[in-house]
């Protein structure tokens, strides 16, 4: 593949990339604690040098992967209120739930919790919201949370929820839905605080996101023009050949 090719082909799989980002952030404008993904792009000259240091040649052979995966924006949403019980939002901005299948653990700021068929208190996709004591096991939906995260029922506290941190916060990742990943690691907040019977919105903003829906397509525009263009002068060289 030459150079231009090469070019066109990373621009275009950026631009790819990018579009599949701005498209499940406007999905996802209404889910509560969802954090705007951002993709999170490698330096052009990473791309390019370790394929040309093994090759002897000026560009990779190949197309190149230009993302380290979908990053996340952490600036907080709004937060509103909507008088159910198990609906609780996160003070700090720097403070996680972790929900868990049991074998793995992710983070979320979505409070818009429920109670199972086993009256375990689940998250988003029926994962287990991570207590302090482990599964949170409710007899029903008629108790409070308090500030500390206890939840009390008739005025004695039944469970607890357990807030978490992270050891490097632009290590996070985005997975399904309001979902994180944290490669960088976590650990138990003891200063968490929360809000009974609200939740944290999304943070993504609609206006913004047509904007880098229609940077996308000019950069797709673009790269198709170099394709075409080149691919134009290539075939005219490649007559003028034939007819030597």
């Amino acid at each position: 593949m030459t150079d231009i090719f090469q070019i066109a082909s990373i621009g275009m799989l950026d631009g790819r990339q990018r579009l599949e980002a701005v498209s499940q952030n406007t999905a996802s404008n209404g889910l509560a604690g969802y954090r705007r993904h951002v993709v999170a792009g490698s330096p052009f000259d990473d791309l390019v040098k370790p394929a040309a240091a093994a090759t002897g040649a000026a560009s990779p052979s190949a197309p190149a992967d230009t993302t380290e995966g979908s990053s996340v924006n952490l600036q907080p949403g709004a937060k509103t209120y909507t008088g159910r019980a198990l609906d609780v939002a996160i003070d700090s901005d720097d403070q996680f739930f972790a929900l868990t299948d049991g074998t793995r653990t992710w983070l979320t700021r979505s409070g818009a919790f429920r109670l199972n068929d086993d009256g375990v208190l689940v998250g988003e996709g029926g994962l287990r919201v991570v207590g302090t004591q482990g599964d949170v096991h409710l007899a029903g939906i008629d108790v409070t949370v308090g500030a500390d995260g206890r939840i009390a029922k008739q005025g004695e506290t039944v469970a607890s929820l357990q807030l978490f941190r992270v050891d490097a916060p632009t290590s996070l990742r985005a997975a399904q839905g309001s979902l994180l990943t944290s490669p960088g690691g976590m650990k138990p907040a003891e200063d968490g605080r929360v809000r009974g019977g609200m939740l944290e919105a999304s943070n993504t903003d609609s206006a913004h996101e047509i904007l880098d829906a229609m940077s996308v397509s000019r950069q797709f525009e673009a790269m198709s023009r170099v394709v075409q263009s080149y691919d134009g002068v290539l075939g005219e060289a490649i007559e003028k050949l034939g007819g030597i």
